[in-house]
């Protein structure tokens, strides 16, 4: 495979040695190959590699992929397709690539896997269809970890987010979600601290806050519990559970709090969604 002399010096030969656990990168991400055969110059040290050998690492690269479960197999794409109700050819105009394609990653004994990013897609596309909204950010960095890779993405401040949407998801949760348990507590405390409050958060949790119902003003408002991003003046649509909107604009985010409703019967376990628009 090797004994030749070697390019890079012109005066060593070339022989072939066997590293164990050999690390290297395939496609750009981190792998490491139990047993590499590589040839390295006996005067320079140089190394130099036979296309069939890290050929060889690739298909051990996907493989490694497929086991873990990192990379859809054959069968999970075509599930994919399938619970869409599509077709190869619909499939493929859907994710932007050939029918032809689209048959090769769900061939049984294929001969090479989708690219890193059809994966991804194909991914995005189920989670989508099974979950509902994605936070596609949070998703591929997440699917980076699974490679041995942390990605930083930088938050969003309030200047950044002018002009874009936040959906706040209404939920209940317990009583004490924004405080830590503090040592032991009467009965009547505790009985207190299991009944839920009803809050709105966004999908990265950089702005959460409680929703209110004043009985005596009749009014609904939002007091912010977190506000990482900023924000002081926002348009909203609020959208309740019987899928009346109602949309205010320039309003004012004062002492932490956001009115959202005056006069209204609209009790805060009314509420299933608010969306936000950053104004500043």
């Amino acid at each position: 495979m090797f004994n030749y002399i070697c390019e890079e010096c012109g005066k060593g030969t070339v022989k072939e040695k066997v590293f164990e656990n050999y690390r290297t990168k395939i496609k750009g991400y981190p792998f490491v190959v139990d047993k590499a055969i590589i040839g390295v110059c006996d005067r320079c040290g140089a190394k130099h590699f036979k296309a069939n050998e890290t050929k060889r690492w690739e298909e051990l690269y996907n493989k490694d992929l497929e086991l873990k479960h990192i990379s859809l197999l054959p069968d999970e794409i075509e599930a994919v397709r399938k619970s869409l109700g599509l077709s190869m050819e619909d499939f493929a105009y859907l994710i932007g690539c050939t029918r032809q394609s689209i048959y090769n990653w769900e061939k049984k004994d294929r001969e090479k896997p989708q690219s890193r990013m059809a994966d991804l897609l194909i991914k995005l596309v189920r989670y989508s269809f099974e979950v509902g909204k994605v936070d596609v950010i949070n998703f591929l960095t997440e699917e980076a970890k699974k490679l041995g890779i942390t990605i930083e993405v930088a938050k969003q401040t309030s200047s950044t987010l002018i002009g874009n949407i936040i959906h706040l998801n209404v939920k209940k949760v317990p009583r004490d979600y924004f405080q830590k348990p503090k040592g032991s507590l009467s009965l009547a405390a505790v009985a207190v601290e299991e009944r839920e409050i009803t809050i709105a958060e966004s999908l990265e949790q950089e702005l959460t806050g409680i929703l209110h119902y004043d009985y005596g003003r009749a009014a609904l408002s939002l007091e912010i519990e977190k506000n990482t991003i900023g924000l002081k003046i926002v348009d909203f649509e609020l959208v309740t559970n019987n899928d009346r909107h109602y949309i205010r604009q320039d309003v004012k985010i004062e002492d932490n709090r956001i009115l959202l409703l005056s006069d209204t019967e609209y009790t805060e376990d009314k509420v299933r969604e608010i969306i936000l628009k950053p104004k500043s």
